[in-house]
């Protein structure tokens, strides 16, 4: 059994995990009870098997409940407050320009549950965090090509339902 710095795991790398669950949830409580059960459960994988990166797997960990959690939200039909994605929106001009850019963040938020899990990790990880494919791949477990079809079919598919809110504001 491996002897792990539980404390500085938690200092260098539990931020980079929170961030990504904050950023899928719009919810700092929400945020900090993901990044707490990933740790959790962190703790529990390091008791049964040797873990080469704690970055890459809390990663894993806190997308994949933060995207249950998002799936739990919406059968709920439940709202939730801004995050850091809204403060992008923010930026734009002109109340007409606003209140677009929120129905669109709201159908992404709602979107994103809908994909097959790894389809959803995978598009979150590369075009919300900003990951290489070859860095997905590593946290996923999966090839670059694999990663690339995943990512290429989430977009597509968010691209319909997102596609639908525009053409019925038209």
């Amino acid at each position: 059994m491996q002897t792990v710095d539980w404390e500085r795991v938690v200092r260098e790398e539990a931020p980079a995990a929170w961030r990504t669950a904050c950023r899928l949830l719009g919810n700092r409580q929400d945020a900090e009870d993901c990044l707490q059960d990933a740790l959790a459960d962190a703790v529990q994988i390091s008791e049964n098997q040797i873990v080469s990166s704690y970055r890459a797997l809390l990663q894993r960990l806190v997308t994949a409940r933060a995207i249950d959690q998002l799936r739990r939200r919406y059968c709920r039909r439940s709202v939730n407050s801004p995050d850091a994605l809204q403060e992008i929106t923010d930026r734009c001009t002109g109340p007409p320009r606003q209140a677009e850019m929120d129905e669109l963040l709201e159908k992404l938020r709602s979107a994103l549950p809908t994909l097959p899990p790894q389809q959803s990790q995978a598009f979150v990880l590369n075009c919300i965090e900003g990951c290489s494919y070859q860095e997905v791949a590593d946290l996923l477990g999966l090839s670059v090509g694999a990663v690339g079809m995943l990512v290429l079919r989430a977009r597509t598919r968010l691209q319909e339902i997102l596609g639908e809110v525009c053409d019925a504001k038209r």
